[in-house]
């Protein structure tokens, strides 16, 4: 399970009882040193879980702390939050029944947290926790968790781990659910709850959020308001241990029941000084990239890229500057040079058809989407987009196809519902249309477009009280959001419908 983390788009009640856990050894204050990562994937491995819902979406968790038969895991609270019968999956294999859940986000700004036991007479290893303010920006990292399996994968029957590196590029203040310690690590639906790990091995933090920003699509005939399309940034974002550690009375555990070892680590982040370093270049790009500072990104990026001139990944996200800056012509020689460097590069066919539809190259864009699709039949976002290039150019049956194949592969994007929406409004099948505007607005409803597109096909429906009333609540919704054109859009029709 994993949740899209956005600067426009962004799971209680609690158990009765306590967890107790017995007293294990904290380590005392002394330096500790690197490990490969090699050694800090075995780390992972052993004491990372899978969380598997009867009904629901799948997750992962990590043990950190034992008590007889009784082993305690950490998670993300949108992973268990939901009333099903969850199962906890080991590394040997076995599976467990969840015992207990202590659901720790107790209200709007609290971090998405939680903890559950399982009871195993066979014995596994617990992590140790290390300090996240030590994961300052620039300090390498690496993300473990089980992604799901989706519906269209007809030949997996187990989920598979994913163990991968990046580099802390920003700590937030404040963010909504606590995640605030930010990376650039690549992560998949599944891996919510699962540990971050910094050079040593310590948990920092527990991965939740993935990161996208949402940009317009136009639409060619302007009869309808039209969705968004998401860009893959890269980036990606934790809840830091700490956090979880002030709330341990809450989770019913005492701090002498976990490995925790806070001391300063004998390797540092990466000097920002070394002018011979790629790496350095790139790492400080990613941060500014994160903090806004897209020039100092590019400049950055330039540097990298001139030192090691076959740096694809340099070369993706000053492409993804590039785009943030309108300069789409280098944006695309970016992304084509990532390509060019690494042929199986799926992030960068992605962002380049976005660009290319954002040109109104809609055959260039599809193009790029097929290929994304060719390397990653479960990319949900790419059969959205290919989708909707398809429809703006009259091939609605194939538009239909895709969003069909997006939502069997993620089935909670309100978006997907409402451009399928607009497919089947273009082809006048207005009854599904409706539904599928109707689903769209029960996943979000703040959703202003989904409640004026469905006023539109109730007017040609011949609905016009049912109309009148959707627009009404879109107009509200659009003026609260800062879309003030929209909004006068929808009081136009209304005012014509009065008439």
């Amino acid at each position: 399970m994993n949740r899209d983390y956005s600067r426009f788009d962004s799971l209680t009640s609690i158990l009765a009882g306590t967890v107790t856990v017995a007293g294990i050894v904290v380590f005392a204050q002394a330096p500790v040193f690197a490990k490969t990562p090699q050694e800090i994937a075995q780390v992972a491995i052993s004491t990372t879980v899978q969380i598997n819902g009867k009904t629901t979406g799948d997750g992962t968790g990590f043990i950190i702390a034992k008590q007889g038969t009784i082993y305690t895991v950490l998670t993300a609270n949108h992973v268990v939050v939901d009333k099903d019968t969850y199962t906890i999956r080991t590394s040997t294999g076995k599976d467990y029944p969840v015992t207990r859940s202590v659901l720790l986000q107790k209200g709007q700004n609290a971090p998405d947290l939680a903890v559950v036991t399982f009871n195993s007479a066979e014995s596994y290893p617990v992590v140790t926790l290390g300090d996240s303010e030590q994961a300052t920006v620039g300090t390498e990292i690496f993300v473990f968790g089980y992604p799901a399996i989706p519906p269209s994968r007809k030949d997996q029957t187990e989920r598979n781990f994913e163990f991968v590196p990046g580099y802390v590029t920003s700590r937030l203040p404040t963010h909504s659910d606590g995640y605030t310690l930010r990376y650039n690590a690549v992560t998949k639906g599944g891996m919510s709850g699962g540990p971050v790990f910094d050079g040593e091995g310590r948990v920092v933090g527990v991965h939740g959020e993935g990161d996208r920003d949402y940009d317009d699509v136009t639409d060619t005939d302007r009869t309808v308001i039209t969705g968004k399309v998401a860009t893959k940034t890269g980036f990606n974002a934790a809840i830091p241990i700490n956090t979880f550690i002030a709330k341990l009375s809450q989770a019913g555990l005492n701090r002498s029941a976990l490995l925790i070892n806070t001391s300063p680590t004998a390797t540092a982040p990466l000097k920002l000084n070394n002018p011979q370093d790629a790496k350095t270049y790139y790492v400080r790009g990613l941060t500014r990239f994160d903090k806004g500072d897209l020039s100092g990104a590019v400049a950055d990026f330039n540097q990298a890229i001139q030192t090691q001139s076959d740096y694809s990944e340099a070369y993706f996200y000053r492409g993804l500057a590039y785009f943030d800056l309108r300069q789409m012509p280098r944006s695309i020689a970016d992304y084509s040079k990532a390509i060019a460097l690494n042929a199986s590069y799926v992030d960068a066919y992605y962002n380049r058809g976005l660009v290319l539809s954002a040109l109104g190259d809609k055959p260039g864009a599809i193009a790029d989407y097929t290929q994304v699709i060719r390397l990653d039949r479960n990319f949900a976002a790419a059969y959205n987009n290919r989708g909707l290039a398809l429809s703006d150019l009259g091939d609605q049956k194939g538009a239909i196809d895709d969003f069909n194949q997006a939502l069997q592969i993620n089935p909670g994007r309100a978006n997907t519902y409402f451009n399928r929406g607009l497919a089947l409004f273009r082809i006048n099948n207005d009854r599904s249309a409706l539904a599928d505007y109707t689903q769209a607005i029960q996943l979000n409803p703040s959703y202003a477009k989904a409640f004026a597109n469905r006023g539109i096909t109730l007017v040609r429906m011949g609905d016009t009280k049912g109309a009148i009333a959707d627009l009404q609540q879109a107009a509200r919704l659009f003026k609260v959001q800062g879309m003030n054109a929209d909004a006068q859009k929808a009081l136009d029709l209304i005012g014509q419908l009065q008439r």
